[in-house]
């Protein structure tokens, strides 16, 4: 051994002793610590995990709906204008007031026609007496009167003849002329002629007004009376009023405006129901006839609504039927005005039954399919988590229809909370 070995021992040899005891103290503190640890450390606990599972097949198919969008509108509109030419005299209602039927909305000036419906009024008045005094017939001293001028002609008449016959025996007993002859004939004609036309005229009276003039009389005042209809009629034309209760949306003219039947005047709506229009499919207008109580939905307020009518074709631009609903009053008042847009559900054709599955219970699998969490029962009564690979069939809102050879209708499957669980895991089914 030479000197610098020697010396190199002296000095290493402090230092591996030093390494030797550090190591014996470090393995027996780990040996202690792991003790602790082993003392201290819980049992493994086997409890199968609670799971909430669902039975395969009885989930019922969804409830499908077709949501539309469409818009308020009044159940009536009416643009109104006056029915004759004129001057526009003064409105009686503004923009947005409520009025009822029949009430007075705007008129023209009728000075004109006022007057010559008073004139009608006394033409009528006039006809009318004299069609009475006609039904009355004549007085009882107008007949009198008559009777005595034909008993005075007929005393006339007797003493004419009288004196024509005495004048005929003086002419045959050449006591008078010819001449005096001929002027007693002539009287006795005069008088009888006279007698004639009184008794006629007696008769006449005795008898009343004739049918013919009575029927004259009762047709002129028909005609009066007509005129004065039409009359009336032009001023009622002088008047506008509202066809239905509503509210007035517009008003197209001022106070001074001269206007024809083509002229517009005021636009009335009718609010009280309102309406809404829906563009509908085809097969959504046949399965629900008119009458049928709907739900709308406005600003997420549901409201009631009842079909009125469906367009009897469809809009070839859309493809789709105009479908009107009745807004129905709600009990807190809905505040709708025509124009705003409102939905509209409808229940469509519901998914065909089948194995319907929440979508929380699909787990993704490999080339592309889908696959679920079966609780299925072990050899020694428990449950074990199984992943049973599947094909999506149909999709509707939160459900999905599913098949596969791998799974049956009856099995447990795990409905949520799917990382929680693995395969062969062993878990406790719940159903809710």
């Amino acid at each position: 051994m030479t000197r610098v070995q020697h010396k190199w021992l002296v000095f290493a040899s402090p230092m591996i002793l030093l390494t030797l005891v550090v190591g014996a103290i470090s393995a027996a503190l780990w040996s202690r610590l792991a003790d602790a640890d082993s003392d201290s450390a819980p049992p493994i606990d086997n409890t199968p995990l609670p799971v909430t599972v669902t039975v395969l097949g009885r989930t019922a198919p969804p409830a499908v709906t077709d949501t539309y969008r469409g818009l308020v509108i009044a159940s009536k509109t009416s643009e109104l204008a006056f029915r004759r030419t004129g001057r526009v005299a003064g409105f009686a209602v503004q923009e947005g007031a409520k009025v009822s039927s029949g009430q007075l909305l705007a008129s023209l000036e009728s000075e004109e026609i006022q007057a010559r419906i008073a004139m009608a009024q006394a033409n009528i008045a006039e006809a009318e007496a004299y069609l009475a005094e006609l039904q009355a017939g004549p007085r009882q001293q107008t007949i009198d009167a008559a009777a005595a001028d034909v008993r005075r002609l007929q005393a006339a008449a007797r003493l004419a003849n009288a004196t024509a016959m005495r004048q005929r025996k003086l002419v045959e007993a050449n006591a008078s002329s010819d001449q005096e002859y001929d002027d007693a004939r002539s009287m006795l004609d005069q008088q009888t002629a006279a007698l004639t036309a009184a008794e006629h005229r007696l008769h006449e009276l005795r008898e009343g007004t004739r049918p013919e003039q009575l029927a004259a009389q009762r047709a002129r005042v028909q005609s009066l009376q007509a005129q004065l209809r039409s009359l009336e009629v032009d001023l009622r034309d002088c008047q506008l009023t509202a066809p239905y209760s509503g509210v007035i949306s517009r008003r197209y003219l001022d106070e001074g405006a001269v206007v024809g039947p083509e002229t517009r005047a005021l636009k009335i709506l009718q609010i009280e129901p309102l309406e809404a229009r829906f563009g509908v499919t085809p097969a959504d207008a046949a399965r629900h006839p008119v009458g049928t109580d709907v739900l709308l939905t406005i600003d997420d307020v549901p409201l009631p609504g009842r079909i009125a009518r469906i367009e009897p074709e469809v809009d070839l631009a859309t493809r789709t039927q105009g479908l009107f609903v009745t807004i129905l009053p709600a009990p807190h008042g809905n505040g709708l005005v025509p124009g705003r847009t409102i939905s509209l559900a409808l229940t469509a054709d519901n998914p065909t039954p089948g194995l319907w599955v929440p979508m929380t219970a699909l787990a993704r699998a490999d080339r592309g399919l889908w696959s679920l969490f079966v609780a299925a029962p072990s050899h020694n009564g428990s449950y074990v988590i199984e992943r049973r690979e599947i094909q999506i069939v149909d999709m509707h809102a939160e459900l999905a229809k599913v098949s596969g050879a791998s799974v049956n209708a009856g099995d447990l499957i795990v409905g949520s909370a799917l990382h929680r669980v693995t395969p062969g895991m062993q878990v406790q089914p719940i159903q809710p």
